[in-house]
Order: C-alpha cells, then structure tokens, then sequence
C-alpha cells in the first residue's frame, strides 16, 4: 500500500513539487473500499488533506439507491406508487430489477432458452414504462436490470453490482380491494 502511494506522490513532477494528483476510483467490493478509505487516512496523516478529501468526495459522490424488485416482469402500482415516494423522500435513485425463474443454464430448454430470454426482455421494457415515466418527472435517477435465476440470488447480484444500495423494496404478496397493501422492505446486510 505505501509503494502504491508513494509512486502516486512520485509520479507526478510538475513545477510545484508538492503537487499531487489522485484518480478518482470507484471501487466495486468492500476491500477496495476499505484501501480507499486507508488512502484517504495515509494521505491525511501526511498532511495532505486535500487529497484525502478529494478520495473521501469520490467515495460519497455516488448517489444512495433503493432496489426495486417487481413480480417477474411487472410493477404493481402500489409498488410504484411506494418505491417513488420513498425514493422522493429519501433523495434516494431507484434500480428496477426484474427476475426470471429461468435460468440461462438450463440444459432442459436449451435451444429454447435464447428465445425466452428475449421475449422476458421485450416484456420487461414494456412493464418498466410507467416507473420510468414516473421516475422522469419526479426527477429521480433510475436504473433497470433484468437478471435470470433465482429470487435471493439475483438480488445479491444485483447488490453487489449496484454501489450504495440501502434497501430493497419487494412486490406484496397479494393486493387487497381496500388499496391497504404492506409492502416489504428490508435492508440487507452488507
């Protein structure tokens, strides 16, 4: 770690010797997490606090999300209607995620797997229009996914790819008449 961060010290020579540049990195696991906050720690014990600011802005800079999972290729509008209003609340960016039982591997439909997976994909896009619009004029960032397998491992692929997720909201299990719908939300842990 300390040769990496000497040759980003080192390698940039201008006319001010002090001067040092620092990539804004992203990092996709909790490791890479981790170094970068040992960096910002490293670079701010050596008294140079704007770098160490400069990583710590890039870490926080991504928006905080909320995982939306629909019914296979739908959204119910009580889902919407809640996933919207908590992302409007919370200044959170919404991910749609629709899921398929139908697993890209499955040697059992295999000539026909292309096929399914594509029609799943044409119906998702349909199925997505009224979040998206939703999302568009509310102003809230949005994101949709479409994953294959099953339920508790797509969205662990999900959350795993998607930086920030907070919280995952699920279909109901049923909709009652009354319009009074419990609609799940959880945290996961990370």
């Amino acid at each position: 770690m300390l040769k990496k961060l000497k040759k980003k010290i080192l390698k940039k020579k201008t006319a001010d010797e002090n001067e040092v540049t620092v990539e804004s990195r992203q990092g996709q696991t909790l490791r890479e997490r981790i170094e970068n906050y040992t960096e910002a720690i490293t670079f701010a014990e050596a008294g140079l606090q704007e770098q160490a600011q400069e990583i710590m802005r890039a870490e926080l800079a991504e928006a905080t999300k909320v995982l939306v999972v629909g019914h296979e290729d739908t959204f119910s509008k009580p889902l919407v209607d809640y996933a919207v209003g908590f992302a409007e609340r919370m200044g959170y960016e919404i991910v749609a995620l629709n899921i398929s039982p139908v697993r890209t591997e499955s040697t059992t439909i295999g000539p026909f797997c292309d096929m399914l997976c594509e029609e799943f994909n044409k119906k998702c896009q349909e199925g997505i229009g009224t979040l998206c619009r939703i999302c568009e004029e509310k102003n809230i960032p949005f994101t949709h996914l479409v994953k294959f397998g099953e339920v508790d491992d797509c969205i662990k692929e999900a959350h795993e790819e998607m930086r920030r997720v907070e919280f995952v909201i699920t279909e109901p299990e049923s909709c009652p008449e009354d319009g009074r719908v419990a609609i799940p939300v959880f945290c996961l842990a990370r």
